[in-house]
């Protein structure tokens, strides 16, 4: 049985900061109308928001591409666990396929970070 090194550093030492850990492989995709960022054992789900009027492009926080409305979506990620409900909005490409093959890794990684930290 293979153990992830990430795994194996969190079961042992289990507040270590994500920073801290080595790079594992990041996921990005859709599930229904979600949008699912993780790098295992993390996850972060986004819920979707309604689109509110643009009066200028929206620039994607995944790919760096600016987005006029049609092709921009907002969505928020509860931050942190108990206590006071946190939210933290992000804007993405409303294509999550297109903008997976943009998207660099650590900057999918600081907007996981984000919504698994307070």
């Amino acid at each position: 049985m293979a153990v992830d090194e990430r795994e194996l550093i969190l079961e042992l030492f289990p507040g270590t900061d994500p920073d801290l850990l080595p790079p594992g492989e990041v996921l990005y995709y859709r599930e229904g109308a979600q949008v699912v960022i993780e790098e295992p054992p993390f996850r972060v789900v986004l819920d979707p928001l309604p689109r509110p009027p643009l009066p200028r492009p929206a620039i994607c926080e995944a790919c760096g591409r600016p987005l006029g409305g049609a092709f921009a979506r907002f969505f928020r990620i509860r931050v942190g666990g108990d206590g006071p409900e946190v939210y933290r909005y992000v804007v993405l490409c409303e294509n999550t396929e297109a903008c997976r093959e943009r998207a660099r890794p650590e900057v999918l990684r600081r907007i996981l970070r984000k919504g698994i930290l307070r």
